[in-house]
C-alpha cells in the first residue's frame, strides 16, 4: 500500500501554517520535504506531520530556528527535556524584560500626563528610569546613604516624588523651547525658570549634598551619570544658571550693604 502524500497546500491546510513559511521552512532546513512529484512540486507525509507540530511546539516555547533545528536532528526525546528548563529561565527573564518596560510606560505616563513633552526629553525620560537601579547602585559606593536617598526621592512619598518629578520635566521641557526659540539666558521668563528649577532641587536635595554631587559629576570615573537634556541644553541652562547665581550674588551683598548702614 503507497504511503499517503500530501501537496503543499494539503500541508498547509492540515497543520495550519502558510504555504510560504513551509518553502521558507524548506529553504532554513527545519523541514525539508520528504518527497518531489516529477513536476519538482514538494511533497509530505504523515511523518512531516508529526515534525511539524513539533516545531509548532518549539516555537510556541519560544525557541529560536537553530535550536529547533538542533532539536530535531537529536531525535532524542532527552535533547528536549535538558533544553525546557533553560527555555524556561529565559521566558521568565524575558517576562522581567517586559514587565519592566510596561512599569516604565506606565511612570512616563504618570509623570508627564497630558503634557506635550519633546521626543528627545522623552526617550531621555525612558532611559534614566531605565538605569535608575544602576545609577543608584553606582552612587552609593560614590556618597553617603543620605544623599543617595534624597537623589532618588526616597524621603518623599510616591505622590509627592510623581508630583516633582512631573514639575521638573514641565519646567526642563519649557527650558528647552527657550533654547530652540533663541531666547536669551538672561532674559526674565528664562531667569524665572531657572528659579523654579532650583526650588525644585532645593526641595528635593539639600544644598551642601548638591554641592557633594557637583564634585562627583566633574570626575572622569562618573559614568553613570546621566543628564535628561541634550549637550547644547546643557550649556544654556549652565550659563542662565550662572546668571541667576551672579544676581543672588548681588542681591546679597546689597543686603549686607544695607546692614552696614544700620549699624
Amino acid at each position: 500500500m503507497n504511503e499517503k502524500m500530501y501537496t503543499v497546500k494539503e500541508f498547509a491546510d492540515l497543520t495550519g501554517v502558510t504555504e510560504r513559511t513551509l518553502r521558507y521552512y524548506d529553504r532554513k532546513g527545519v523541514l525539508v520535504p520528504t518527497n518531489y512529484n516529477k513536476k519538482g512540486h514538494r511533497l509530505y507525509n504523515h511523518e512531516d506531520i508529526i515534525k511539524m507540530q513539533n516545531i509548532l511546539t518549539l516555537k510556541y516555547l519560544d525557541f529560536s530556528l537553530k535550536e529547533i533545528i538542533e532539536n530535531l536532528s537529536k531525535h532524542s526525546i532527552n535533547s528536549v527535556h535538558d533544553t525546557l528548563d533553560k527555555q524556561k529561565e529565559m521566558l521568565k527573564k524575558k517576562r522581567a524584560e517586559i514587565d519592566n518596560v510596561i512599569r516604565t510606560i506606565t511612570r512616563v505616563e504618570q509623570i508627564i500626563k497630558q503634557e506635550e513633552v519633546e521626543s528627545d526629553l522623552l526617550l531621555g525620560i525612558i532611559h534614566s528610569i531605565q538605569i535608575e537601579k544602576r545609577q543608584e547602585d553606582w552612587l552609593s559606593n560614590h556618597l553617603t546613604k543620605p544623599i543617595v536617598d534624597q537623589v532618588f526621592m526616597q524621603h518623599m512619598s510616591e505622590e509627592e516624588k510623581l508630583n516633582t518629578e512631573r514639575e521638573q520635566v514641565i519646567a526642563i521641557n519649557k527650558l528647552q523651547a527657550f533654547y530652540e526659540n533663541g531666547i536669551s539666558p538672561n532674559a526674565t521668563e528664562v531667569q524665572n525658570l531657572m528659579k523654579q528649577l532650583e526650588e525644585i532641587l532645593n526641595k528635593v536635595i539639600e544644598p551642601e549634598y548638591q554641592e557633594e554631587l557637583e564634585k562627583l559629576k566633574s570626575e572622569e570615573s562618573s559614568t553613570c551619570y546621566f543628564s535628561l537634556i541634550s549637550k547644547g541644553l546643557q550649556e544654556y541652562a549652565a550659563e542662565a544658571s550662572r546668571i541667576l547665581n551672579e544676581e543672588n550674588n548681588i542681591a546679597k551683598d546689597n543686603i549686607g550693604g544695607g546692614d552696614q548702614y544700620k549699624s
